[in-house]
């Protein structure tokens, strides 16, 4: 995100695709002003979203899909620290012609925008006919900027808030659920390299860094800082930081300057924290998040195995169903059907699928499908049909040394205790 200031004017520009909050009026004032393609059409689905697009309604039900599973991963987030919610749903434009979306002021060189500006905000996104992987991650980064702005009408810390976007940046979709935490290995490999070759600013400086030469300067090593700064304290030695920095987050967001609030809970010997932050992640080992990868992959083919099924589309074997979602004789739901899923989603799973373990089935009527990973450990899919319609999806994991299968499922560790999943999702054009 880059933020430049004009007076008392704010313009946000980043290289992402990013959302819009907008009070009614502002709405109303940047719509006269942005000069937009004919046959651009406004949906108001259920969700956090009301988008203003030209793209097909593929491309936008997977959006309007995947997008509101991280909006509610934001909002959860959002209101565990600062309490309180958005109250409105945050307008979306969508282009399907790089030319209108610049035309429409976003700038060269980005594949979205955030903007804030006398005209109000606004917030754009270039997404063509297909969203990659890169594009994904910078969606989920901005929207959480966007997100941000809209809940507490504020910008965090420059290093506090890229690395918290990075953090969602890096979440996975399994089709029906939004999964934070993972570490990609060839980011993993990339930090060591930083931090070992003295390629990353101190921790001071890092803080103290102003939006203003954060922007001068778009380096993706201070990204790479800032989002291993945030895993940091989410996670190293079993959260013991998570609860302190939320408490810095807050005296931030009171009125305390970031350096008093930073002093006053953390203390301010920033060399001993960033000993701790640099052998946190030298240690690590190579791939520390492989278990929560595998288990994104197998929710996600569990939940075509579970749309396969209720299609009355039996597999006696886990390859009979991976040879089918490979060949494209998988039976799916189609659109408008609400139990509809992108074919995008199940191709990136397929292509990993091999690299994170071994599969099969359980013994069942109604088939588990199991991924063994190479220590041993099994990652159970499971899903439920309700009146012949998918239900809930979900996975168990099973560590090689807490015994078998049979043994957690006799422990009762095997039961459906996952979330509800609201589905009752149809997009709605107005």
């Amino acid at each position: 995100m880059r933020v430049k200031f004009y007076g008392s004017k704010v313009k946000m520009v980043a290289c992402a695709m990013v959302f819009m909050a907008l009070a009614a009026g502002g709405l109303r004032l940047a719509q006269a002003q942005i000069a937009l393609p004919k046959g651009f059409k406004t949906y108001n689905p259920p969700g956090y979203y009301v988008f203003h697009t030209d793209v097909s309604r593929h491309m936008l039900q997977q959006i309007w899909l995947r997008m509101n599973f991280v909006a509610h991963a934001y909002d959860q987030r959002l209101h565990a620290i600062f309490g309180g919610s958005v109250k409105q749903k945050q307008p979306f434009y969508l282009f399907k012609h790089r030319r209108d979306y610049l035309a429409a002021g976003a700038p060269p060189g980005s594949a979205g925008v955030f903007m804030m500006d006398q005209y109000g905000q606004r917030l754009m996104g270039d997404v063509g006919k297909h969203i990659s992987h890169q594009t994904w991650h910078i969606i989920q980064h901005e929207g959480f900027h966007q997100f941000t702005f809209a809940f507490i009408h504020a910008f965090l810390p420059a290093w506090a808030n890229e690395g918290t976007a990075e953090y969602f940046g890096e979440g996975l979709f399994t089709g029906n659920s939004f999964v934070t935490g993972w570490i990609p290995p060839y980011r993993l490999a990339r930090i060591k390299f930083e931090i070992s070759h003295h390629k990353l600013l101190p921790i001071h400086t890092m803080r103290r860094m102003p939006y203003s030469q954060w922007n001068d300067v778009l380096l993706g090593t201070n990204y790479d800082e800032a989002w291993s700064m945030i895993y940091f304290l989410a996670w190293a030695n079993h959260q013991k930081y998570a609860t302190p920095f939320v408490r810095y987050l807050v005296a931030y967001h009171n009125g305390v300057p970031s350096e008093q609030a930073w002093d006053h809970i953390f203390g301010a010997n920033d060399a001993a924290f960033e000993k701790l932050w640099e052998k946190y992640w030298l240690t690590l080992p190579t791939d520390p998040t492989a278990e929560l990868y595998a288990r994104v992959q197998t929710q996600t083919l569990t939940n075509y195995l579970a749309r396969a099924w209720a299609l009355h589309q039996t597999f006696k074997h886990a390859a009979d169903f991976l040879h089918a979602a490979e060949g494209g004789s998988l039976k799916q739901y189609k659109l408008p059907n609400r139990n509809w899923l992108p074919s995008s989603l199940l191709k990136r799973a397929l292509a990993v699928a091999g690299h994170v373990g071994t599969w099969s089935f359980s013994k069942a009527r109604i088939p588990h499908l199991i991924c063994t990973m190479p220590d041993g450990t099994k990652l159970i899919g499971i899903f439920r049909l309700v009146e012949g319609q998918p239900g809930r999806v979900f996975v168990r994991v099973v560590h090689a040394k807490r015994g078998s299968i049979e043994a957690a499922a006799a422990a009762g560790t095997l039961t459906d205790q996952a979330p509800a999943d609201d589905r009752s999702l149809d997009t709605v054009a107005r």
